[in-house]
């Protein structure tokens, strides 16, 4: 795990996820698996990393509670979140950004409708994601 240094984070594409969520770590794995880049960086919403890298201005308010991207200095939310990671992901996954041409309304209720249950599909984690050194490297805390 790296050590929060502002400045070196800003030129990262950082995935902002729920550490409690057992969906969201399941996620995280996925694009762990996925992005053959290793161009992704990963810390949970509960580190204080977003809140110390991304000035409250420029946050939205209030912060999503399930996933957030930051990339080129930018935040998105929501489905735009999901279908901004999918683009670093290895194929067939990286198809799903082009999704961004179905309306931002029905993506983000569906979207919506998936956080808002996603404790019931997949559990609230009771102890932190086993990774390896490689892995381990591209979290930031």
């Amino acid at each position: 795990m790296r050590s929060f240094d502002p400045e070196k984070l800003q030129g990262e594409s950082i995935v902002f996820y729920d550490g409690t969520c057992g969906f969201c770590q399941a996620s995280v794995q996925l694009v762990l698996k996925h992005n053959k880049r290793h161009n992704l960086t990963f810390a949970a919403l509960q580190s204080g990393v977003l809140e110390a890298l991304v000035p409250a201005a420029r946050r939205p308010d209030p912060l999503p509670d399930s996933v957030v991207f930051y990339e080129q200095g930018q935040l998105y939310t929501e489905s735009d979140a999901v279908l901004r990671i999918a683009r670093h992901l290895s194929f067939p996954f990286a198809a799903l950004y082009y999704f961004r041409f179905i309306p931002l309304s029905f993506r983000n209720f569906v979207y919506r409708f998936i956080a808002r249950h996603r404790y019931k599909i997949a559990g609230q984690a009771q102890a932190c994601m086993l990774l390896g050194p490689e892995e381990r490297a591209r979290f930031v805390a």
